[in-house]
């Protein structure tokens, strides 16, 4: 038998006094997360350009002038630090989308949460698009006009467990594309300095990262990846139908992932269980939320057919 129509309200409302509760506990855990990610960013990355400078490519590196080489330290350093920014100005562009009560959201049908959850996890695709062809995002820096757009901020409106776990998803997507794009920017740096190989164009080793799978090989150290690329030969007076022209190049370039400074920082990786600790929390008022909104529209169509139902005389 259907619960009485106000039980139904009264849960929801206790259910919302909850999310409110660990919308702030969450924020505040990205927010820790994010700081801490930063410094251990800019530690990784460091660390990524010394393997290969010292250890992968080490003529490449001794062929540059101690002036070229303490340049290309320096240009590191400043691509970490403008990362971190990043990492920061992404936080604050998301907290700045604030949650706003709007009980009409909650009678909308599960498709079309399942439509706003997926868009407003997508607010980055056009710059991740723009990244993936092999164009920098130039100096590394978000787009706060798009990041504040009307139809970003429309996903996030109405504070309800979908949406603030879209919001989450947001998080990831941005520290995935800042990571994403320092990478690139090293590797970019790495080969114009004459450290990385010159006959592989820069569109080559950003496709080869984006579509690692077979052609990569286990990393000797974090945030280095190894891969195998098969490139046509200059010389083509050996042929040959067993290398049909090509010949296979290994080849390192800096790769940075959340999981790898994750396991390499353990404070960090104390901060990403804690995220997690509450988005499975979350996930539980998820489900409540759905069975009483569910609820909520069966009363509600209930009602709605005993007012209109008219007996023939």
């Amino acid at each position: 038998m259907t619960r009485d129509i106000n039980l139904i309200e009264n849960d929801l409302e206790k259910l919302q006094q909850q999310v409110e509760e660990i919308s702030n506990r969450l924020k505040t855990a990205y927010e820790n997360y994010t700081v801490i990610l930063g410094e251990t960013l800019q530690q990784q990355l460091v660390f990524s350009v010394y393997q290969i400078c010292t250890q992968e490519y080490p003529k490449g590196f001794l062929s540059l002038s101690l002036s070229q080489q303490q340049e290309l330290q320096q240009e590191i350093r400043e691509l970490g630090k403008k990362a971190t920014e990043n990492l920061k100005l992404g936080g604050e562009l998301l907290q700045a989308m604030n949650f706003e009560d709007d009980d009409d959201n909650d009678n909308d049908n599960e498709n079309e949460q399942e439509e706003e959850e997926a868009s407003s996890a997508n607010i980055f695709s056009e710059q991740w698009e723009t990244f993936s062809e092999g164009k920098i995002i130039e100096e590394n820096q978000f787009n706060e006009e798009e990041f504040n757009s009307e139809d970003a901020v429309s996903q996030l409106q109405a504070l309800t467990p979908d949406s603030l776990m879209a919001w989450s998803q947001l998080q990831e997507e941005a520290i995935a594309m800042i990571l994403a794009t320092v990478s690139s920017q090293a590797n970019t740096l790495l080969q114009k300095m004459g450290v990385l190989p010159q006959e592989l164009p820069q569109e080559m080793i950003e496709a080869a990262l984006q579509t690692e799978g077979a052609g990569s090989i286990s990393n000797r150290a974090p945030g280095v990846l190894h891969l195998m690329l098969e490139v046509e030969r200059k010389n083509q007076k050996e042929k040959s139908r067993k290398d049909n022209n090509n010949e296979v190049m290994q080849l390192a370039v800096v790769r940075l992932r959340v999981g790898e400074l994750e396991f390499a920082a353990p404070t960090l990786n104390t901060k990403r269980r804690e995220i997690r600790t509450i988005e499975q929390q979350l996930q539980k008022l998820q489900e409540q939320h759905r069975r009483l909104t569910q609820e909520r529209a069966i009363a509600q169509a209930e009602l709605a057919w005993r007012s209109s139902w008219h007996e023939d005389h």
